[in-house]
């Protein structure tokens, strides 16, 4: 294996967000700077390296591979507009926590922790501390930061960022960012639950390369892929009843509807239930074949998601921790997020505060989950900021695999919407 083998298989095996630098490159693998330039310029194009104006060259994931969200001092000076005047090193570190300078020096000491960030003015005796508790440091309203604290952060290798944001501005920023991590974390992807490697056909197959395939794996569908590996059709036990035993596949698959890796499950569990599949093949971006996914798999993930969430900061949490069940009805006070531009409940806010309630009522009376179909909604009146409005469901149809609900919508007895829900039963 040559030497420029040897470094880009050495960059491909690097964690992601691992800052990668032609010196860097160059010592460890013992080779000289030409030729690590040239290893890092073609893991560019490969894909597997890329460059941010602010961290220089950083390992990358490439298509089809899973990241972990993780909000790095490199992330948090693109979030503050911040420039990094020192310690680039450490950009690719996930940050713990951050926490303002607004006390004496002996008193703020004990809120440092390593990996944490410190939001602070032009006080340079607090700039120093933080760096040597081996905290990154923000300066904040654009302040000159003296040389000797520039030098102290690159010997460190500690991030030091200044930005002219005010301090508010910059925690609030901040804030946010990590609330909308929380939240990534809590999705669940198809990536996380789907099945690799599992058997597949070729589309010159037969029905009794299936059968026999069947037997081997007790298993009843499977994706049919060509011979570049591309997903083309799924096969499934129906397709082939009554089929002769030298039928080619390609002749009686059907289409396949594919799942990418980074797809969320709920969207993908949404289409398989409504189009009636109990499997997906899963793709890479290319549309080569990467797994299966099943119902099965993406109900379960579903309410375990459910069951061991731990953030509540989404619009659709903020709006069933308003809803509050008062005998057959739920009850909700208008709040101010949830109005328009004229003062009155947003249109949005009224169609997930009904969706929330059909949930609650097949949830606690049926125990079924469910898929909102449709949602035919007629306004009939307005409610304003304060109001308390009572919702009251009644389910006026019902089968095996779907349920017809009507909710009324009353302010102080005057009906404010009705709204007829299709759902299915899962």
């Amino acid at each position: 294996m040559s030497k420029h083998e040897e470094i880009l298989n050495y960059i491909e095996g690097l964690e992601i967000g691992k800052q990668v630098s032609v010196r860097g490159i160059a010592n460890r693998m013992k080779v000289a700077d030409g030729t690590a330039y040239r290893a890092i310029k073609e893991a560019e194009i490969l894909g597997l390296v890329a460059v941010n104006d602010r961290s220089g060259t950083v390992r990358v994931a490439v298509k089809g591979q899973k990241v972990a969200n993780r909000l790095t001092f490199g992330k948090l000076a693109e979030i503050a507009n911040a420039d990094v005047l020192g310690g680039l090193a450490g950009l690719e570190v996930e940050f713990s926590k951050f926490v303002i300078s607004a006390m004496q020096r002996e008193s703020f000491k004990r809120y440092l922790s390593p990996n944490g960030l410190v939001i602070v003015g032009d006080r340079k005796e607090i700039q120093n501390l933080a760096l040597r508790e081996q905290n990154a440091v923000l300066v904040t309203g654009g302040f000159d930061v003296d040389q000797e604290v520039v030098n102290y952060a690159n010997q460190l290798g500690i991030p030091l960022l200044r930005t002219s944001y005010d301090t508010f501005t910059v925690a609030n920023r901040i804030s946010h960012a990590l609330a909308n991590e929380l939240i990534k974390k809590d999705i669940i992807t198809v990536g996380d639950v789907f099945h690799q490697k599992r058997a597949t056909l070729r589309e010159e197959d037969t029905v009794k390369d299936f059968l026999d395939l069947v037997k081997k794996t007790n298993d009843s569908r499977f994706a049919v892929v060509n011979t570049y590996n591309v997903v083309v059709g799924v096969v499934a036990m129906r397709d082939v009843t009554n089929k002769k035993n030298d039928t080619p596949l390609n002749k009686v698959m059907t289409r396949a509807n594919v799942a990418r890796a980074s797809m969320t499950v709920a969207s993908v569990s949404q289409k398989m239930i409504y189009e009636g599949y109990d499997m997906m093949p899963v793709v890479y971006e290319n549309y080569t074949y990467a797994g299966i996914i099943t119902k099965s798999d993406l109900l379960q993930s579903l309410q375990k998601a459910q069951e061991e969430s731990q953030v509540a900061h989404t619009f659709s949490d903020n709006i069933a921790n308003s809803l509050v069940e008062k005998g057959s009805a739920y009850t909700v006070t208008v709040e101010p997020f949830m109005i328009n531009s004229v003062g009155t409940i947003a249109n949005g806010v009224f169609a997930e505060l009904i969706t929330q309630v059909v949930q609650r009522v097949f949830a606690k009376k049926r125990r079924r989950n469910i898929i909102i179909e449709a949602l035919n909604m007629h306004m009939m009146g307005a409610a304003a900021i304060d109001n308390v409005l009572e919702i009251y469901p009644k389910v006026i149809g019902e089968t095996r695999i779907g349920a017809m609900v009507d909710c009324e919508i009353y302010h102080v007895n005057n009906i404010v919407a009705k709204v007829l829900v299709n759902v299915q039963l899962t």
